[in-house]
């Protein structure tokens, strides 16, 4: 990046626009957590109870809030600050985010302002799509698809009966929905796995938002990251630790990452 596309990116205008948008996002956290106490104040709901859910609340949000934390990281190197902290802020992914910057720079250094605003309107048109779509089309779209996607309401059988009738060690059955949501999601995710799996075969044929890595390294990480997930899950699930469910991106994340960082160091 130049120095003069340095100081556009991280220029103090840019600033005071992340600042005005996280000002906007957390006075309307904190007018709904106001109305939500109130609310649960006329249910006669214990306050003691509603501070430590607020405060339980508060402290989990800190450690998945630190991909988003990576994902300014990451793309501050090539579009500055500012940008990336006001997209991550609101609404939005690395994985979309990256993969945004990546498809106008092309795996070249950001070198002019049109360049920027293109990089700008890709972040924010193709995100804001999804809310939009909420806004005016779910309900429909839940009435004419996912209703036939579920199964009908008097169709599910008692908690009971369930259990009464339910053969030994057999999983409960998904939806088609669910099912659905699960292929789209392992889709998108190998998506990403293959795009740097062939880093492995042809080292040359990546094109990176933050570095080049030594061809081996995404591999390594995608398998590190993995067992990361797995052991959490694990530790989840079989030994009880239930607070484990909104850490562990963030932990898989962080172990990805390191390894990435201890390896290439390393090497280098």
């Amino acid at each position: 990046m130049t120095n003069n596309m340095n100081a556009i990116v991280n220029s103090w205008w840019m600033y005071l626009l992340g600042i005005i948008v996280v000002l906007f996002v957390l006075g309307i956290s904190v007018f709904f957590i106001i109305k939500a106490f109130k609310d649960a104040k006329e249910l006669n709901m214990d306050t003691k109870m509603l501070k430590k859910v607020i405060f339980n609340s508060a402290i989990f949000t800190i450690l998945p809030s630190i991909a988003i934390l990576i994902g300014i990281v990451a793309l501050s190197g090539q579009i500055g600050i500012p940008l990336p902290w006001i997209r991550l802020s609101v609404i939005g992914a690395l994985q979309y985010e990256g993969t945004a910057v990546q498809s106008v720079l092309n795996g070249n250094q950001l070198a002019d302002p049109s360049t920027f605003v293109t990089i700008a309107l890709v972040m924010t048109l193709g995100i804001i799509s999804g809310p939009l779509f909420c806004l005016f089309g779910f309900e429909l779209y839940d009435k004419k698809v996912l209703s036939k996607a579920r199964t009908p309401k008097e169709e599910i059988p008692t908690e009971a009966v369930v259990e009464e009738n339910k053969p030994k060690n057999e999983k409960p059955k998904k939806d088609l929905g669910s099912l659905l949501f699960s292929a789209v999601f392992i889709a998108l995710v190998s998506a990403f796995m293959a795009d740097d799996i062939k880093v492995l075969v042809y080292p040359k044929s990546g094109e990176y938002v933050v570095y080049q890595p030594t061809p081996y390294v995404p591999t390594i990480v995608i398998v590190v990251t993995i067992l990361s997930m797995w052991i959490f899950d694990i530790l989840e699930k079989k030994c009880k630790q239930k607070w484990l469910a909104s850490f562990s991106l963030g932990f898989s994340m962080i172990i990805g990452m390191a390894t990435a960082a201890i390896i290439e160091w390393m090497v280098r």
